[in-house]
């Protein structure tokens, strides 16, 4: 049994793919058999501490909120002082306290994860707060035994991640391996989107392409899941239903954060899922995966990282970035021949299953 050490700004109930990513691999070293404590900012009045699936989760008081990120002095002094009692830290990036943490850091076993560079709105304040994130990720990843990224097509196109390259890992983020389950379906095609509603999500692209689509066929409807009121750097709900109105769009669903257990219902009952998103803040995109366990071929943005799921497994097809006519072609392309999509279980799982995921970071943190 090891001790491990996952440390990074959002958690569980906050979802997103960073704390996702976090809390499955996490649940993952508890079922096999390490001990595993989440350290991490307590960004909405939750509990201090918690035991959340034989994790123990530990949260510090939030002094203020920048952007996506938080401010938390305890957080960093607590991280410093926790890192000594374990086999291993896992700092989880793109994190504003990382490199402070990281020159500090009284464990020399710093594993880190790169999910992606941080892009923002242009604005002074914005240029500031990339160029402190920069620096600060910098001086972790400089600061590691090992870096984890989702793809070497991500680390490549990243502003510095690529500068590390002796010490990069590449490894897929771990998915929830749902199941396809069986769901009547009607005349109507569904096409299908869950995240967060957030500007880089593309959204707005997608429902542009769902009007080009819905203008030649009326047998379709967009479902959209995702939370739209707990989410970091705010929501941009209101502005697509405006838009929605004004175009008199018809056959667009909002659903709301979509329940866990209804997660493997929702991508089995659409005939195509889309990952529009329109920016790097996107480095891999794990809807994708989980979509495609349930049988469901998908359209994505042609983004480092994001392709690299469709070209790997051939399950769907590549929009150009921030083009809905581009868009509207490829997801009406898959709608006309989903068959020609369709991947074994098997496939999927042997490229992104969790146990390889696994593997990869006990190699990662412990060697051979």
């Amino acid at each position: 049994m090891k001790k491990i050490l996952m440390v990074l700004n959002y958690y569980y109930p906050y979802i997103s793919g960073v704390s996702e990513y976090a809390r499955i691999m996490s649940e993952k070293y508890v079922q096999e058999g390490h001990d595993v404590t989440v350290l991490t900012s307590n960004h909405a009045n939750l509990h201090e501490r918690e035991m959340i699936n034989g994790v123990k989760v530990i949260r510090t008081k939030v002094w203020f909120k920048i952007s996506k990120g938080t401010i938390s002095p305890s957080f960093i002094t607590k991280a410093i002082k926790m890192s000594k009692d374990f086999d291993v830290v896992n700092l989880h990036q793109p994190m504003i306290e990382s490199g402070i943490i990281a020159l500090f850091l009284k464990n020399k076993n710093l594993i880190a994860t790169y999910q992606c560079d941080i892009n923002l709105p242009k604005s002074f304040l914005n240029n500031i707060i990339i160029k402190v994130m920069d620096w600060s990720n910098s001086i972790c990843l400089k600061r590691a035994k090992k870096i984890v990224v989702l793809s070497y097509d991500y680390a490549r196109n990243s502003r510095f991640a690529y500068k590390y390259k002796n010490k990069l890992i590449e490894s897929p983020a771990p998915i929830k391996e749902y199941h396809r389950v069986s769901v009547e379906k009607g005349m109507t095609k569904k096409i299908g989107f869950c995240g967060r509603i957030v500007e880089e999500k593309g959204i707005n692209v997608l429902i542009k392409a769902f009007k080009m689509i819905r203008d030649k066929r009326n047998d379709v409807e967009l479902i959209i899941g995702g939370d739209y009121e707990n989410v970091a750097g705010g929501s941009v709900y209101p502005e697509l239903k405006q838009y929605i109105k004004s175009q008199k769009i018809v056959g667009v669903k909002f659903m709301g954060k979509i329940p866990e257990e209804k997660m493997a219902e929702f991508y089995s009952s659409l005939d195509v899922m889309t990952l529009p998103s329109i920016n790097t803040l996107e480095a891999f995109g794990m809807v994708q995966v989980e979509a495609m366990f349930c049988g469901t071929p998908v359209v994505a943005s042609d983004l480092p990282g994001v392709r690299t799921i469709v070209q790997n497994t051939g399950m769907g097809e590549i929009a150009k970035r921030n083009d809905a006519k581009d868009l509207a072609d490829k997801i009406d392309k898959v709608l006309d021949s989903p068959e020609k999509y369709i991947k074994s279980r098997e496939e999927i799982e042997s490229k992104y299953g969790i146990q390889h995921v696994y593997e990869i970071y006990m190699k990662a943190y412990f060697g051979d």
